[in-house]
């Protein structure tokens, strides 16, 4: 080691996605910290408020699950440390659980990782955490952190014992229950479960990018030669891409948020341990020895020497192409990239204007600025592709790989609204309509008013309304739930046994966008007027795909030419909303008839019902 390294780089590839990497759990964290005698990567806990609320306020049990890797030992270790000062050499302790007095005449038990405790101390705390979750023991809490498989093992277990009381059953069923309905609570417990994979929090993401990139250890990066040198060193210039600056936030970083949230919405949740690797990988990613993925400063000082940018294109990094394939998909983190098509979708201006510089105003605009991952690296494989047109195989699979890494650019590049809709950087994914989706998310959580969320409401009604009928309608100032009478394989049909939903309405049923307050996902549904009352009437939950499929749909595509799946999901919301609307309003005359309208098409596009009686 010479005096220009860095440790904080070597402390970041502990993080990184090798196979040696020390950042298997929080207690190696800490060890990495000593060794390489740096300050540690300090991440904000997300649900930790709620934590201290839940136990100090309400006097409930806490249960932290979720995936490994989703912060559950870190939460518990930042609640110890706050409420418990000067007594940080007792953790974690010796024993797996961890007796705490929390305020006098009550005691606080913490299981800091249930998959770590032996079967005796399983069975042996079983019965006073049983007694404690079931409220019969408020002298005594418990903090909890267990993978969703681990919880629900350990109290199924307890439940098929012989002789089992009939409240290990109940536990098992009702844990069971709130993990399948994303539920917090339930009536009859003494229990918050906070599900860490389902939280979604920019805070916290925001908080790693800051904890690495503003890092004090990057300090002694002042002192290396490659700071001053004609070549930038490769570590620095990918941090610099990272980093806000001022006025102008990193659209690269916000791209990256944008699409960890849309994976989110999609169930495609990346826990803590994965937004580190991926942060690391940006940094430090080398495609050139898929051996040895991270740079550490020797290499990079060669990199800059030599001019090796494209080893270490942090465009590149960020979707892990540095990486052997089955390492890549070893950490979920790049899935996403890899889902949304990053670098392989494409539509015939941005790939113009890649290739062809035209139009130039968007030329310009990514290309204008930061040359080495851009002009510097392109410009010789688009001169030498022209020159040789497809003569060579070599030239030409070069240039694709080339033009592919361009597009991934530009994805990170693009700003949000491009003077062209056509440049959207969403336009290089498959959810063409992913930065809609996000938009509407934002203005259900902030509560926008109409004028802000109809627009939304028009669309994905017409896209219904075309998806159920197969018609290409206009129609979006009703939804009709139109099918088919008897067995068909055909999703749509021209058939409907009730009347039409009015999109707006300030007296009868009507359509409403809103946000589920559990899952945190838009839903489309029916909203019954206040003078009615009946069961809740069933949601169209909309996660991204089932948005984009409607989207496309209002906009022209075929409903049959994307997915099956989506046709299934919006076919079961609209038998289950039709009969819920049946049951409410009985359109039968006295003489048993029923009105059933056949669907056609106005003039304008708009969808006319005939009425037959039956």
């Amino acid at each position: 080691m010479t005096q220009t390294d860095n440790q904080l780089v070597d402390f970041l590839r502990t993080f990184g996605p090798i196979a040696t990497s020390d950042s298997l759990c929080d207690e190696n964290v800490r060890q990495a910290e000593r060794t390489y005698g740096v300050q540690g990567i300090t991440t904000p806990a997300a649900r930790l408020d709620d934590v201290k609320r839940t136990l100090l306020d309400d006097g409930l049990n806490v249960i932290l699950t979720g995936t490994a890797g989703d912060g559950k030992t870190f939460h518990i270790r930042q609640f110890f440390m706050e409420r418990f000062p000067g007594r940080e050499a007792e953790w974690p302790g010796e024993a797996g659980v961890l007796s705490l007095e929390l305020a006098p005449g009550r005691e606080l038990r913490i299981i800091r990782d249930l998959s770590e405790i032996s079967d005796t101390e399983k069975e042996a705390e079983l019965e006073a955490l049983s007694a404690a979750l079931l409220g019969q023991t408020p002298e005594r809490l418990y903090l909890v952190a267990a993978n969703d498989g681990q919880l629900l093992k350990y109290f199924r277990d307890a439940a098929q014992r012989p002789g089992a009381a009939a409240s290990s059953r109940r536990l098992q069923q009702s844990i069971a229950k709130m993990l399948r309905e994303e539920r917090e609570d339930l009536v009859g417990l003494s229990l918050r479960l906070f599900n860490l994979s389902r939280t979604w929090s920019e805070k916290v993401v925001d908080g790693i990018f800051d904890a690495v990139l503003e890092h004090p250890g990057w300090g002694a990066c002042d002192a290396c030669p490659s700071s001053n040198g004609g070549n930038p060193c490769p570590i620095q210039l990918n941090r610099a891409l990272l980093l806000d600056g001022g006025d102008a936030p990193s659209s690269f970083r916000n791209r990256i948020r944008q699409s960890l949230r849309l994976a989110a919405a999609n169930d495609q949740h990346v826990p803590i341990r994965q937004l580190l690797v991926l942060v690391v990988n940006i940094l430090l990613g080398d495609a050139r020895n898929p051996d040895r993925p991270l740079l550490d400063c020797a290499t990079a000082r060669k990199r800059a020497a030599k001019k090796e940018y494209g080893c270490t294109n942090p465009y590149n990094n960020a979707a892990g192409l540095n990486l052997r394939p089955e390492r890549r998909r070893a950490n979920r983190v790049f899935n996403v990239f890899e889902l949304l098509g990053v670098g392989y979708e494409t539509n015939n201006l941005i790939d113009a204007m890649l290739v062809q510089g035209e139009p130039k105003a968007l030329h310009d605009m990514i290309f204008e600025q930061e040359p080495t991952y851009g002009i510097d690296l392109f410009t010789p494989h688009r001169k030498t592709y022209f020159a040789l047109g497809g003569a060579e195989t070599g030239v030409v699979r070069e240039f694709r790989s080339a033009l592919e890494t361009q597009r991934r650019r530009a994805f990170f590049r693009l700003p949000e609204k491009p003077p062209l809709e056509a440049a959207s950087p969403w336009r290089l994914t498959i959810f063409q309509h992913g930065g809609e989706y996000l938009d509407l998310l934002d203005a259900l959580i902030s509560k926008k008013g109409k004028e802000v969320i109809d627009p939304f409401t028009r669309q994905l009604v017409r896209g219904l309304n075309r998806a159920f009928s197969g018609m290409m309608t206009n129609d979006e100032d009703r939804l009709w739930f139109a099918g088919t009478i008897g067995r068909t394989d055909d999703p749509s049909g021209r058939v409907s046994t009730i009347s039409g939903v009015d999109r707006v309405t300030t007296s009868g049923v009507s359509v409403r966008l809103t946000l589920d307050p559990v899952t945190c996902r838009p839903t489309l549904g029916i909203a019954l007027p206040k003078f009615m009352s009946g069961p809740p009437i069933r949601s169209l939950e909309l996660r991204p795909l089932l948005f984009e499929y409607l989207m496309r749909v209002a906009n022209g595509s075929l409903p049959a030419s994307f997915s099956r799946q989506c046709q299934q999901e919006i076919r079961h919301f609209a038998l289950s909303t039709t009969s819920s609307l049946r049951a409410m309003f009985d359109e039968e005359d006295e003489n048993g008839r029923e009105a059933v309208r056949i669907l056609g098409l106005g003039s304008n596009g708009e969808i006319q019902p005939s009425v037959i009686e039956v």
